[in-house]
């Protein structure tokens, strides 16, 4: 399961990942518990990500627009009530065994980025004993500065050497797939997708519980 605040996150972060994954023949499920209609084009962003989930051949992706989970970039999330909602997605999932998403920083340090790792962790906390007997992992996408955000050498050389890191070897899936979201990808996330190293990298740290 990746979980996810906004449409266009799974591409954005997380491309290297999916790519492997998928090559893998792994079977994965994104949890967006946000439509992103911060600008009010949240139903044109839900059928974009619907596309971007099509074209990577993934039917059991779920996105939400509840009043409690908006986007907003100024506004945490209740984090019981993202706790909640990941526990009825995995009971309706019961195949799930493997949990990712942000870490505490949330890459960007979005509230609604962080609120997905501060839900997890509520839900880790409250449904232990289950999460324990199901031997679910959980592993956090590793936050980088703006510096290391934007150049490539300190994040390749900690891929190279993490025991949880996917590396792609090209940021055309990215680029390719980001342009389905049109109502994103404007000047700023193309000149993103090309630069950030989360086109090319993806460390994750394991959560202990």
């Amino acid at each position: 399961l990746l979980l996810i605040a906004h449409p266009d996150d799974e591409i954005m972060f997380w491309t290297p990942t999916i790519k492997y994954l998928l090559s893998k023949k792994i079977e994965l499920k994104i949890l967006c518990l946000s439509n992103g209609n911060y600008n009010g084009l949240g139903d044109l962003r839900e059928i974009e990500f619907d596309n971007v989930s099509r074209e990577l051949n993934l039917f059991k992706n779920l996105i939400l627009n509840v009043p409690e989970l908006q986007d907003d970039i100024t506004k945490k999330w209740d984090s019981s009530k993202v706790a909640e909602i990941i526990d009825d997605f995995i009971r309706k999932n019961s195949d799930i065994k493997t949990i990712i998403t942000f870490d505490g920083n949330g890459v960007t340090k979005h509230p609604n980025h962080i609120s997905c790792f501060d839900g997890l962790m509520f839900y880790l906390n409250k449904f232990k004993d289950k999460c324990k007997s199901k031997n679910i992992q959980v592993f956090t996408l590793e936050s980088f500065n703006f510096i290391f955000q934007y150049t490539w050498i300190i994040p390749m050389i900690k891929c190279f050497f993490s025991k949880y890191g996917f590396m792609s070897n090209t940021f055309f899936t990215s680029y390719r797939l980001m342009r389905l979201y049109a109502t994103q990808f404007n000047l700023l996330r193309k000149f993103h997708t090309i630069l950030s190293s989360y086109s090319y990298f993806n460390i994750f740290n394991k959560i202990e519980y």
